[in-house]
């Protein structure tokens, strides 16, 4: 099969060069995506004007409106986003046959083995390249390597537009004087950390000890030197966009209320739940996304052995999630979840399904018919209405959603 190779496409702003692509009079003026226009609001993402003029992804809106005077500021587009993921992963399905994508303007190639048909993954990349700006008007940083993580990393070197490759065997060479922020996995505490200690590159890590690097960045210490050497075993995970609904909740204000954020929790999965079974499909991925106040992200993920159907199930796993991925004491500014690898529903029992299983299965089909007939506030969870008193009366907290096809 050869050696292995793994092509990155990092789209800088993925939301915001979608915005120019749909509305042409946007180009070469300064805006940005933002989920609301209060004044506690952040930006998601930047035009390259408002990046020029000092505006940068996750500050705050009031101070970005005071930066740039008539800045425009417009809502997130979700139809949008998965139109164009959809358009980026029909172009990649030619020549990879295993990609991923995280939906936000970072795809994973895995093109092992291909040279016969496409040529070597640098030329098979330039293809790419080529097509998908010919087909979308989309222009990545493209970027070939042995991993994940070094493919990410050099993308983040020359971007926003470009392609690059970095040799097998010269991973660690590549990463040794590159700036330690580019090094995925690094947050503010660790970057803190790397401040405090005078490590300004990433060589500096990896050429610490097991015991220094424990020392210095405790557990993760050994994981973030080996990064910094190259070495990432992890695989291209065979996930798209397509087959997928996300739903996404901004607070009114950052919270860390217990009842707020597992209220806004239960009204994403009933409304996403609802749009999966009126689509007659079940659900084996779930992810959970956060945004934290001070704009850090973070997500996890589980998948299950059968597709889950109803709104309890949903919300067992929701929990898990949710508990193995909010580790840090900071209050929420928003939260998102994605129902993915979703496959045709077809209520099939089993002899020996359990009786509580089929009660739950017709509450939720009997819930489904009054919320798709009066309307989806007709009836609800208790955290549901519990949330939206703390929210200010507001009963819905979603403000993305989406299905592709």
């Amino acid at each position: 099969m050869g050696e292995r190779a793994v092509c990155h496409l990092n789209i800088i702003g993925f939301r915001a060069a979608v915005a120019a692509i749909k509305d042409k009079s946007l180009q070469g003026r300064p805006y940005v995506i933002a989920g609301a226009t209060g004044g506690r609001s952040l930006a998601l993402d930047c035009s390259p004007e408002a990046i020029k003029q000092g505006i940068t992804p996750g500050m705050a809106l009031a101070v970005a409106e005071k930066r740039v005077k008539d800045l425009t500021i417009l809502p997130p587009d979700v139809p949008a986003y998965s139109m164009m993921n959809s358009e980026l992963e029909r172009v990649v399905s030619v020549y990879a046959p295993v990609w991923e994508n995280d939906c936000v303007g970072n795809l994973y190639l895995d093109i092992t083995g291909t040279t016969r048909i496409f040529g070597p993954p640098c030329d098979c990349s330039s293809r790419i390249l080529r097509e998908i700006l010919e087909q979308t008007d989309i222009k990545p940083a493209g970027a070939v390597a042995s991993n994940k993580l070094v493919s990410k990393v050099a993308t983040r070197t020359i971007r926003p537009t470009g392609l690059i490759k970095i040799n097998n065997g010269t991973e660690a060479e590549f990463l040794s004087h590159q700036n330690v922020k580019i090094l995925p996995g690094i947050g503010p505490k660790l970057m803190n950390t790397a401040a405090v200690t005078g490590i300004r590159e990433i060589g500096e890590i990896a050429a610490l000890s097991t015991t220094e690097a424990l020392a210095l960045f405790g557990k993760q210490g050994p994981l973030l030197r080996d990064m910094a050497l190259g070495i990432d075993s992890s695989r291209v995970e065979e996930r798209s966009g397509a087959h997928r609904i996300t739903r996404q909740a901004d607070f009114d204000a950052d919270t860390i209320e217990e009842a707020a954020i597992k209220g806004a929790m239960e009204t994403l999965v009933e409304n996403g739940g609802l749009a999966m079974r009126n689509e007659k499909m079940g659900m084996r991925t779930l992810r959970l996304m956060v945004r934290y106040s001070d704009g850090v992200e973070a997500q996890g993920f589980e998948k299950t052995k059968r597709p889950l159907v109803t709104d309890s199930e949903i919300m067992t796993v929701v929990y898990t999630v949710y508990k193995k991925t909010v580790n840090r004491r900071l209050r929420l500014r928003s939260i998102g979840i994605s129902f993915e690898d979703l496959s045709p529903l077809g209520y099939q029992p089993d002899l020996f399904e359990p009786e509580t299983e089929t009660k739950d299965r017709k509450l939720q089909e009997a819930v489904d018919r009054i919320q798709n007939r009066y309307g989806t506030e007709k009836i609800s969870r208790g955290l549901v209405l519990a949330s939206s008193s703390i929210q200010g009366g507001k009963r819905l907290l979603t403000t993305g959603s989406g299905y592709a096809n």
